[in-house]
Formats: structure tokens, C-alpha cells, sequence
């Protein structure tokens, strides 16, 4: 008789830690899902602003101003940047207050620990002193060198005719000057009334 409550003993002994390694396994399973799912957490932004307009001056002169629907600005240790998923618009100033360029894209990230803009789809700059503009689906403005860049396909209108750049172009940050990588494009050719012959 004793030998059987030995048997039974440690059979339900048996049965307790196989309940108890059963537990222990589910607990770790669900421990498991659980760190994988904060892993698919999307990072939300620290602040987030509506139909903004920022004024960036430098000694007390205006010398840019940037128009937005949407700005969301992410500040945690590996996501530093401020994002307008719904576009932007930049407006350029000149020593007297006057729009020299402006900068339109449907989509910018600004990188302000690294000083660089990125803008995509359907960025168009433009000149207004000289009349010129350029259309891309891509432009970095590299705020320490002041220029502004792209590897896309780019085009530039101006009153000597369109110009492509097949690999890009670089330009000055007041697109005073540039140039197209991989140029191609038309020429417009002025007729000057002294050089046409006699009839």
C-alpha cells in the first residue's frame, strides 16, 4: 500500500512539473509576442503643428520664410528631423526684403542637426530676378556649403530655352548660378536687326 502512494506520489509529482514547464513556456511565448509587437509600434511625432508659417532670420533680417499644412517634428535619439508629409513652400529674401526665390515640393524633411533639406515629388524652384525655373523630383539644399543639388532628372526654363540634366544639377542656395550634369536641351536664338543682310 505504501508503495503505491510512492507511485502515486510521485506521479502527480511528475504531473506538477510538466504543468508547471508547461506554464513557464506559455508565459515565455506570450513574453515573446509581446516584444515583438512593441517592435512594430509606429513612432509617433513630439509636436505636430497645422498651417504653419516660420519666419528664419539672421541679424534681425528676414531671410526665409516656409509655409506648410502640416509639419510633424520627431526629437527621439534616432529620428531628429522636422517632416511636412503635405508639402512646402519656401520663400526667399534679399537684403532688401524682396522674394528673390521660392521652393515648392509635395513632400520635405528638414535635418537641422545636419543643416539639410530634402524635397521630393513635383519640386519646382524658381529665379524671380531672373526668370528662371526648375523642375525635379528631387533637391537637397545643403545649408553648410549653400548649395542646392540633385541626382534626378532635372529641367531649367529660362529666356535662353530649356535645358535638361539627365544626371541632376547643382546650383547656389539663391540659384544665381548652376549647372545641369548630363546637359542637353534647346537654345533660343535672338535675331539682332544689325546682323540680318541687306535685301
Amino acid at each position: 500500500m505504501r508503495k503505491l502512494k510512492d507511485h502515486i506520489t510521485i506521479f502527480f509529482g511528475h504531473i506538477l512539473q510538466f504543468l508547471f514547464i508547461l506554464l513557464i513556456m506559455t508565459g515565455c511565448e506570450k513574453n515573446i509576442e509581446v516584444i515583438k509587437s512593441l517592435g512594430n509600434v509606429k513612432v509617433l511625432p513630439a509636436v505636430t503643428a497645422q498651417d504653419m508659417e516660420v519666419l528664419y532670420s539672421d541679424s534681425a533680417r528676414i531671410k526665409m520664410k516656409v509655409i506648410a499644412k502640416l509639419m510633424n517634428m520627431y526629437n527621439s535619439l534616432d529620428k531628429q528631423y522636422k517632416e511636412f508629409p503635405k508639402g512646402i513652400l519656401v520663400y526667399q529674401y534679399d537684403s532688401l526684403m524682396q522674394v528673390q526665390a521660392t521652393i515648392k515640393a509635395d513632400y520635405a524633411i528638414i535635418r537641422d542637426n545636419k543643416k539639410v533639406w530634402e524635397a521630393h515629388n513635383d519640386v519646382v524652384a524658381k529665379n524671380l530676378k531672373k526668370n528662371e525655373q526648375l523642375y525635379t523630383e528631387e533637391l537637397f539644399w545643403d545649408q553648410t556649403r549653400g548649395i542646392i543639388y540633385s541626382t534626378k532628372f532635372t529641367k531649367i526654363i529660362n529666356s535662353d530655352g530649356v535645358f535638361y540634366g539627365d544626371g541632376g544639377f547643382e546650383a547656389t542656395q539663391d540659384l544665381s548660378k548652376w549647372h545641369l550634369i548630363g546637359v542637353k536641351g534647346k537654345v533660343n536664338i535672338k535675331d539682332n536687326e544689325d546682323t540680318k543682310p541687306n535685301p
